[in-house]
């Protein structure tokens, strides 16, 4: 699991770029089969400002 940090972004500017945009990046194809899944962070660790991504176990060739 990684932590991403995006920041909360300005309120008159309608949030931070990075923060609404995280979610379409890490859904589009090239990035999918290395996601399983992405959630909003708990308050202590950034809470909106945050996001938890799970990625997927690399599988190794068999020999």
């Amino acid at each position: 699991t990684v932590l991403v940090i995006t920041g909360k972004g300005s309120v008159r500017e309608g949030g931070g770029i990075l923060r609404r945009r995280l979610p379409d990046w890490l859904n589009q194809s090239i990035c999918r089969p290395h996601v399983l899944a992405f959630a909003t962070a708990r308050p202590e660790h950034g809470g909106s400002g945050a996001f938890y991504v799970l990625l997927r176990r690399r599988r190794e060739p068999r020999a």
